[in-house]
Order: C-alpha cells, then structure tokens, then sequence
C-alpha cells in the first residue's frame, strides 16, 4: 500500500467527519436562532402592552404630582397668611399686655403700700 493512498482515505475520512460534526452543530445553530427569534417576537408582542400601561400610569402620575403641586402651594399661601396674622395680632397685643402688666404691677405695688401704710 501506498502512504499517500492512505493519507487520503485518512485525510477525506477526518474531513467527512468533520463535515458530519459540522452539519450537526449548524442544524443545532439553526434551531436555537429559531428559539431565539420566537422568543424575541413573544418579547416585542408582550413588552408593547407593558410599556403603553407604564405610559398611562406615569401619565396619571404626572396628573396627580400637579394637583399635589397646587395643594402645597394653597397650603403654603395658607401658611403665609396665618403668619401674617399672627404676627399682627402680635404686634397689636403685645403693647396692651405689656401695659396690662404693667398696670396691674403699679397697682400691686400700690395696694402693697397702701396696706402697708394703714398698718404702721
């Protein structure tokens, strides 16, 4: 026999193996590219309702974060407001409690001496 006859049938049986291994893994490959487009069609027909639903609340959000918005501000303007009063009311007591006080301290005073005075 002769070496180079045998390196051929030894050659073209590694490359029919070869050709068998490798028409395996491409029908392999094939049916996972198949998987994997179904899934991305499954995927892109359920993600659009998602994503509409997630625009519609984040709308609604959107809607109640003004109203909360003008809440606060009425608050606030409230807030400002009773300040505003209090602190006038403030400034119109205060002089007469002031006053009051003082008054009732001279008449303190006075009723102490005057009792004092009949005393001695």
């Amino acid at each position: 026999m002769n070496w180079a006859l045998i390196l051929d049938v030894t050659i073209a049986l590694a490359i029919g193996v070869l050709s068998i291994f490798l028409v395996v893994v491409l029908i392999q490959l094939s049916r996972t590219l198949r998987s994997i487009n179904a899934l991305i069609k499954d995927f892109n027909r359920e993600i659009i309702p998602v994503f509409s639903k997630l625009q519609a609340t984040v709308d609604e959000v959107n809607t109640e974060l003004a109203r909360v918005d003008e809440i606060v501000k009425a608050v606030q303007e409230a807030s400002d407001k009773v300040n505003a009063t209090a602190e006038v009311a403030r400034q119109l007591i205060s002089p007469s409690l002031i006053k009051l006080a003082s008054l009732s301290t001279g008449v303190k005073k006075a009723v102490t001496t005057l009792v004092r005075g009949k005393e001695d």
